[in-house]
């Protein structure tokens, strides 16, 4: 009896084979791989919703001064934002029947981080309708 539990105990495996060894590194390299993929696209969101955030920030910032004197709105302007370094901002008026229909206009602001490297559009925008601006030689509405 007890050389038939030696005999059994001698014939299993004390170890891995070589193939089993790589299999299993390549397995968890690859594991490792996706996850600092994954990580680094993390970042590169996290990095993007943080200037949004930022820019939504400042976006309110310059508008709560701008409403101070509505008259004095930049509707076709830009600049830089002074408390936030190398931010920018841009605004335009864009043409819009319905708008026009209900005696306003449309201003787009638009703000810029700075160096958006790659970035073709804004970090944030915002549509604003507003009155017509009336020409003060006239006193009618400003087509431009």
């Amino acid at each position: 009896m007890g050389n038939r539990w030696r005999t059994s105990w001698r014939r299993s495996r004390r170890g891995i084979t070589l193939v089993e060894a790589v299999l299993g590194t390549a397995l968890l390299g690859s594991l490792l791989v996706a996850i600092l993929l994954g990580a680094a696209r993390l970042q590169v969101q996290a990095a993007r919703a943080e200037r949004r955030v930022t820019a939504c920030r400042i976006a309110d910032e310059l508008l709560e001064g701008w409403w101070v004197k509505p008259d004095d709105f930049p509707r076709r302007g830009s600049g830089r934002v002074a408390s936030h370094e190398g931010w920018s901002w841009r605004t335009a008026t864009r043409r819009s029947d319905e708008a026009q229909t209900l005696g306003g206009e449309i201003i787009c602001l638009e703000v810029w981080a700075p160096s958006a490297a790659g970035d073709a559009v804004p970090a944030a925008r915002v549509e604003l309708l507003l009155p017509e601006k009336q020409d003060e030689d006239e006193g009618r509405t400003d087509t431009r």
